[in-house]
């Protein structure tokens, strides 16, 4: 009894996959130069891990290991899961570029199989269309800029060239951060899909300048200076006082400024009184002329050592007969 012939079997799709995946990341001797067997049985273990994880939607796990793969043995098929994994963990702009790279991936040297070529196709149209899917944002900055700005999107730096164009972006919730010197200013944006946004970003008005630091150095020829000054005065008063003094006493004993011998010593003493006198009025004036001119229009800002030969800044005291002050040079 003839019996009808059965129909072939079809083995599940699971048990497929590994088969189709190997037959997707084969390639040939000329690519292979110095991978050995090990190699690329290790990477096709990995694509096989990578596949598995991808179908329990372990995405993150699932790049890892397409992108272990593709670094030992690359191939647009690995390119293309990796980027489908990228999409799938709302990593859009970075998937735009891996698709990208899919496409440009030169099979000259390959065994060009239809899966190589099905895998670059495939990336090229998931390309075009996850593009309109990916949200634009626009970042400007408005008020002062200081000595300079720097601007940030989640905790990375971008090119100031980039202000005021439209970004591509991921979605979902983002941080801008402008900087400029210690102020910050920070701004929280939530896009979706296809959104377009603006985000300005406005900076206070600039710090007024810190008042210059006196020069130590100035302000203790000042302070010495006023010192010296007033101890002279001091002593101008007290020994201008006892010379007038003595001077009234010397014209009851010298009548016509003629002193009998007993009374030189007098005399004497009074004119020591006159030269002491003197020398405080001088030593007052001339330290209270240096010192005071010096705290009031000195120096006020310490030069910087590269500055000191092409300030170019003097300060002489003058000391003369009925003047006394400072002369400076600029």
């Amino acid at each position: 009894m003839n019996r009808p012939p059965s129909k072939p079997t079809r083995a599940p799709l699971r048990t497929c996959l590994p088969l189709a995946f190997a037959a997707l990341t084969w390639l040939s001797p000329a690519v292979s130069t110095g991978q050995d067997f090990a190699t690329r049985s290790a990477a096709r273990k990995l694509g096989e891990e990578g596949i598995a994880l991808f179908d329990k939607g372990q995405y993150a796990e699932a790049l890892e290991k397409f992108n272990l793969a593709d670094q030992l043995v690359p191939a647009p098929t690995l390119g293309l899961r990796a980027a489908r994994s990228l999409v799938k963990l709302g990593r859009l702009v970075e998937a735009t570029e891996r698709y990208l790279a899919v496409t440009r991936m030169d099979l000259s040297r390959t065994q060009v199989t239809p899966a190589f070529r099905k895998a670059q196709a495939d990336a090229l149209k998931e390309r075009e269309e996850l593009l309109p899917l990916i949200p634009s944002l626009t970042i400007e900055v408005t008020g002062p800029l200081g000595d300079g700005i720097t601007v940030y999107v989640d905790g990375t730096q971008i090119p100031l060239a980039l202000l005021g164009q439209k970004r591509p972006i991921d979605p979902g919730q983002h941080e801008v951060e402008v900087r400029r010197g210690e102020t910050k200013v920070k701004k929280k944006v939530d896009l979706v899909v296809k959104q377009t946004e603006k985000v300005v970003l406005m900076l206070p008005p600039l710090p007024k300048p810190k008042p210059p630091e006196p020069d130590p150095f100035w302000r203790t020829i000042a302070w010495v200076g006023i010192g010296v000054g007033a101890g002279g005065m001091v002593a101008f008063g007290v020994t201008g006082g006892l010379a007038l003094s003595k001077e009234q006493e010397l014209t009851t004993k010298c009548p016509n400024r003629t002193c009998q011998p007993e009374f030189h010593a007098d005399a004497d003493f009074f004119d020591a009184l006159r030269y002491a006198t003197t020398a405080g009025l001088v030593v007052g004036v001339v330290g209270l002329g240096v010192g005071v001119p010096l705290l009031i229009a000195g120096p006020t800002e310490k030069p910087k050592k590269d500055e000191k030969k092409a300030s170019g800044i003097t300060w002489t005291p003058v000391l003369g007969i009925g003047t006394a002050g400072v002369r400076g040079t600029f």
